[in-house]
C-alpha cells in the first residue's frame, strides 16, 4: 500500500538540503564523496559515479545509470517508491515522525552493499589481472628491433631490462615490489606513452628502476626517483645512482611507500619532473612521496634542494 505524504515535496526538499550526504544517505547504508568519482552505489561501476548536490537535492550523475537527485538514488538502492522515500526523507529530517523502515530493512540494504562492492572488488581484480597476463606476453613475445628515434631525440640510453619493437617502440614494464608485471607502458618514436587499457589495468604502487639497486653494499644508499623514462635514464647517466620510474606523477608517493617497505635503508632522491607543471603538478606529488618516506626533492634545474625529512 502506498505512503500518501501529509507534506509538500518542495517542503521536503527545503528542509533536506545540506543534509544528504552526512545525515539522509547514511540511514539508506549509502555512501558518497562530494566531487569524488566513486563506484555507484546503486549499480557499481569503478570510477562511474559522481556526487556534487548541485541542486541541493541530493543531486548525483552515474554514467551507467544516468543522473538523478536524492529520491531517485533512494529508489535505485532500496527499492522504495518515490512516495515511499519522500516519507521517509521527511521523517528523517523531521517533518513527520512516522517511517516504515525497519531495522531489518537497514540490514538488508547494509548486506546488498557489502555484496555489490564485494562483487565490484572482484571484477576489477579479474580484470587487472587478466590485463597484468596480456602485459606479460606482450613484453615476453615482443618482435624486436634496434633503433628507437625517441631514444635518440631524448639523447638517452636503452637500459638493457627494456625493450624496442621492430616499428620503433619502446616497451617499458610496471613491476610491483615482488617483480610481478601489470602493466606494459609503450612510447612510441613521437613520444606518446600508453599503457595497456588504463582504466582497467593496474598502475598505482607499480614501476620499473633503471639500473641495479645493490642495498647490500653500504649501510645507506640512494634511490633516485623519476616520472618518465627520459628524465630517470638522464638521472642515472649523469650519477650512476639507480632510478625507479613511477610512470606518472601521482603513483610518485605509492611508489615512494612501496619501495620504502622493500628497501628500509634506502635514500630516496625525489626527481620533481615539470613537464605537465603548469600547477607544480610533480612537484605535489613528491612531497607528498616525500612526506610519507623522507628523503629529498630535486627539482629539473638540479639547483633547488628541499631539506631532507628522513
Amino acid at each position: 500500500m502506498m505512503i500518501k505524504p501529509k507534506f509538500q515535496l518542495d517542503d521536503v526538499k527545503a528542509k533536506a538540503q545540506g543534509l544528504w550526504m552526512d545525515t539522509i544517505f547514511p540511514r539508506f547504508n549509502i555512501e558518497v564523496r562530494f566531487k569524488k568519482k566513486t563506484p555507484c552505489p546503486a549499480c557499481g561501476g569503478r570510477d562511474r559515479f559522481w556526487y556534487d548536490d548541485k541542486n541541493g537535492n541530493g543531486d548525483y550523475f552515474c554514467q551507467q545509470c544516468s543522473a538523478g537527485d536524492g529520491f531517485s538514488l533512494i529508489q535505485k538502492v532500496t527499492g522504495l517508491s518515490f512516495p515511499e522515500s519522500i516519507a521517509e526523507v521527511a521523517a528523517i529530517v523531521g517533518l513527520d515522525a512516522t517511517s516504515n523502515i525497519t531495522d531489518a530493512d537497514r540490514e538488508k540494504w547494509r548486506k546488498e552493499r557489502e555484496y555489490r562492492e564485494k562483487e565490484q572488488r572482484e571484477l576489477e581484480q579479474k580484470m587487472r589481472e587478466n590485463i597484468a597476463r596480456k602485459a606479460e606476453s606482450t613484453f615476453r613475445n615482443a618482435y624486436q628491433g634496434d633503433f628507437s628515434l625517441y631514444l635518440k631525440n631524448k639523447q638517452v640510453d636503452k637500459d638493457p631490462k627494456i625493450k624496442i619493437t621492430h616499428d620503433g617502440n619502446l616497451l617499458i614494464p610496471a613491476y610491483d615490489e615482488h617483480g610481478k608485471i601489470w602493466n606494459v607502458q609503450t612510447i612510441t618514436p613521437d613520444g606518446q606513452k600508453l599503457f595497456i587499457q588504463e582504466s582497467g589495468g593496474r598502475t598505482g604502487g607499480c614501476f620499473f628502476v633503471i639500473g641495479e639497486v645493490q642495498p647490500d653494499l653500504y649501510d645507506a644508499y640512494i634511490i633516485c626517483i623519476a616520472e618518465g623514462y627520459a628524465t630517470g635514464m638522464s638521472i642515472h647517466m649523469a650519477t650512476g645512482h639507480p632510478v625507479a620510474l613511477s610512470f606518472v606523477a601521482n603513483n610518485l608517493p605509492k611508489v615512494g611507500a612501496v619501495l620504502r617497505q622493500k628497501y628500509p635503508n634506502a635514500v630516496f632522491v625525489y626527481c620533481a619532473d615539470d613537464d605537465s607543471a603548469k600547477e607544480n603538478t610533480g612537484l605535489k606529488y613528491a612531497e607528498e612521496a616525500q612526506a610519507i618516506t623522507g628523503g629529498i626533492i630535486v627539482l629539473p634545474d638540479f639547483t633547488k634542494i628541499k631539506e631532507s625529512v628522513a
